[in-house]
């Protein structure tokens, strides 16, 4: 029997937005005193940005676990699958240094 929320996509959804929420906080509760563009300037300027969102994405570890112990096994796909995106940037982000 297939589940409402086992879908790839949710886990997907989750896996991308997970790791900007938790960079939300940070910025609410750190640096709520710049506007949003400031904050990532700063965070550019100060080469911190992509190691930032590399440690958000640790927040999609707790989400995979979550499906994974809830049976939801395609949501739990997605978010693994949004990670690798995740590391996809950063990897690219470290050859090219180009991007922020």
């Amino acid at each position: 029997m297939e589940r409402k929320a086992d879908k790839i996509w949710v886990g997907l959804l989750m896996g991308l937005l997970l790791p900007f929420l938790v960079m939300l906080i940070v910025y609410l509760s750190s640096y709520a005193y710049l506007t949003v563009p400031d904050f990532l300037r700063k965070m550019a300027f100060q080469a911190v940005f992509l190691k930032l969102l590399s440690l958000c994405a640790i927040v999609n570890l707790a989400s995979f676990f979550l499906f994974y112990q809830t049976k939801h096994d395609r949501a739990a796909r997605g978010v693994i699958f949004a990670t690798f995106i995740y590391a996809f940037v950063v990897l690219i982000n470290k050859f090219s240094g180009t991007l922020i």
